[in-house]
C-alpha cells in the first residue's frame, strides 16, 4: 500500500492527480468515493512505472504529452471507426505484424460484443456449449496435478529447506481451482442489472462503444476500499485461455478453454487430455511457484515466505533455464529467444509437463490398476507417446516474420516450438517414451534444467 503520489510539476504547472482521479470516478455510481483524499491507500504493483512517468511528465513538452494522450485514445478506437481509418491502421499493422487483410465485419462485431458484455455473452455460450460433467473431469486433473507437485516436492526436491518446503506444500494445498464460469452469471437479475446501466441506441454505434468502455472502466472502482474477493472470479466464460491469479492463489479455466484440442472428453484416451489441458492445469499451478508467483503466500498476500537460502538456490537454478532458452534461435524471427523475459512461462511449462505426466501415470495405476489404456485404432503410438504428442499439438502455430519478431521482443512466452522442445528435452520421461539418445537435441542429458 502507498499513498496517492505527490503530483509532479510539468512545465511549471502542477499535475493534479487527486483532481484527475476525482473526475474519473463517477460519484453518481459510487457516492461513497466523493471523499477521496491524498491519504487514500492504493496498491501500486509497479512503483518504477510512476517514477519513470513523473520523469517524462517533468521533462517533455506539454503539447507533446497532450498529443500523445489524444493519439492513444484515437488509436484504441480505430476498430470502431470507418474503413478509411482501418485501412490506415492496416498499413501500420502490415509493418509491425505482417497483417494483410482486415477482419471480416462479423468477426469484429462478435469480438466487440464479447468484450463489451462479457457476462451476457458468456451466459449465452455456457447455456448452449458447456457440459457440467467437464467440471468433474477437471477436478480429477487438478487434484492429480496438486498431488504430483507435492509428491515431487517431497521426494525429488533437494534444494529447498524443510521450512520453506512445508510452506510450499501449504500453498499448493490452498490453490483454488475455478472451472467453466463464475456462478453469478447464472443469476438473471444480476446480469440484467448490468444491462440497465447502459442505454444503447440503434442510431449511435460509436456512442454505444464509448458507453460500454466507460461502464467497464467504472466497474473497476467498485472494488476500491473493498477486500480482495479471494473466492470469486471474473473471467469471461468464452475466453480461450487459462490463468493463475497470485493475489487470490487461484487457477482459472473458462468454458472457452475446455474444448478440443485442449480438452478431450471421457470418450477419448485420458492420455490426450492429460497431455493437453492437464499440462495447462500444471502450467497455471506452477505459476504460483515461478519467479513472480512464488513471492505470494498461500493467501495471495505479497509476503516473503522463503528462507534466504532457498531463495538463493531458486535464483541460481533459474540461470540454467535462462541460458537454455536464450540459446534458441527462431529462424522465422531472425532472433534469439529472450530467456530472462520468458522465464516465468518457461518455469510453468517445464513444471506443468512433469506434474501432468506424473498425474497421468497415477491415474493409470489407481483407476486402471496399472493396465494401459487401449491404443487408438490405426496408429502404433503408445499412450505415453500420445501424451507428449497431445502436448505438442496444442502449441501448433503459424507466424509471419513480422509477428514473430514482435513475439520475441514483447511476448511473455517463448515461441511455440521452443515451448514444446524446451520442456520435453529437459524431461527424462519423454526421452524414455521416444528412445532419444543421450545428448541429442531432444535429450539434454546432464545439461537438463529443472526447478519443480
Amino acid at each position: 500500500m502507498i499513498h496517492l503520489p505527490r503530483p509532479p510539476k510539468v512545465l511549471g504547472l502542477q499535475f493534479d492527480w487527486l483532481g484527475y482521479i476525482k473526475k474519473v470516478i463517477d460519484t453518481r455510481l459510487y457516492p461513497h468515493l466523493k471523499d477521496i483524499s491524498p491519504s487514500e491507500n492504493v496498491v501500486v504493483r509497479v512503483p518504477q512505472y510512476f517514477k519513470d512517468l513523473f520523469r517524462i511528465l517533468g521533462s517533455e513538452r506539454k503539447k507533446t504529452i497532450a498529443n500523445y494522450l489524444v493519439w492513444r485514445m484515437v488509436y484504441s478506437r480505430i476498430p470502431n471507426l470507418s474503413r478509411r481509418f482501418q485501412y490506415r491502421w492496416l498499413e501500420f499493422s502490415r509493418v509491425i505484424q505482417g497483417t494483410t487483410t482486415l477482419l471480416p465485419q462479423w468477426d469484429k462485431c462478435v469480438n466487440f460484443i464479447e468484450s463489451a458484455l462479457p457476462y451476457v455473452v458468456g451466459k449465452m455460450f455456457v447455456d448452449v456449449y458447456f457440459q457440467e460433467d467437464k467440471k468433474e473431469m477437471m477436478e480429477e486433473l487438478v487434484e492429480g496435478v496438486r498431488w504430483a507437485f507435492i509428491d515431487m516436492l517431497e521426494k525429488e526436491n533437494e534444494w529447498m529447506d524443510a521450512g520453506t518446503k512445508r510452506k510450499a506444500k501449504e500453498k499448493a494445498r490452498a490453490v483454488l481451482a475455478k472451472v467453466g464460469y463464475p456462478e453469478f452469471i447464472m443469476n438473471d437479475t444480476h446480469v440484467n442489472e448490468d444491462l440497465k446501466a447502459i442505454k444503447f441506441s440503434e442510431a449511435d454505434y460509436f456512442g454505444n462503444v464509448l458507453q460500454t468502455r466507460k461502464y467497464l472502466a467504472q466497474s473497476d472502482f467498485f472494488w476500491l476500499r473493498k477486500a480482495v474477493p479471494k473466492t470469486e472470479w471474473f473471467t469471461n466464460p468464452t475466453t480461450v485461455n487459462a490463468f493463475y491469479s497470485a493475489s487470490t492463489n487461484q487457477i482459472r479455466f473458462p468454458a472457452g478453454e475446455l474444448q478440443k484440442p485442449f480438452f478431450w472428453g471421457t470418450e477419448y484416451p485420458r492420455s490426450l487430455s492429460y497431455g493437453a489441458i492437464g499440462v495447462i492445469v500444471g502450467h497455471e499451478f506452477t505459476h504460483g511457484f515461478d519467479n513472480n508467483g512464488r513471492k505470494y503466500d498461500k493467501n495471495g498476500n505479497l509476503d516473503p515466505w522463503w528462507s534466504t537460502e532457498s531463495e538463493e538456490k531458486f535464483k541460481e537454478k533459474t540461470k540454467c533455464m535462462i541460458n537454455q532458452y536464450s540459446n534458441y534461435y527462431w529462424k522465422k524471427a531472425g532472433l534469439n529467444v529472450k530467456g530472462k523475459r520468458t522465464l516465468g512461462e518457461n518455469i510453468a511449462d517445464n513444471g506443468g509437463l512433469r506434474e501432468a505426466f506424473r498425474a497421468y501415470r497415477k491415474w493409470i495405476n489407481d483407476r486402471r490398476q496399472g493396465l494401459e489404456e487401449p491404443l487408438l485404432p490405426g496408429i502404433t503410438f503408445t499412450n505415453n507417446q500420445l501424451f507428449f504428442l497431445s502436448y505438442a499439438h496444442v502449441r501448433c502455430n503459424s507466424y509471419r516474420p513480422e509477428a514473430a519478431r514482435e513475439q520475441v521482443q514483447i511476448g511473455a512466452h517463448s515461441p511455440p516450438q521452443f515451448r514444446v522442445n524446451g520442456a520435453i528435452s529437459n524431461f527424462e520421461e519423454f526421452q524414455k517414451a521416444f528412445n532419444c539418445p543421450p545428448n541429442s537435441t531432444m535429450n539434454r542429458g546432464m545439461d537438463s534444467c529443472r526447478l519443480w
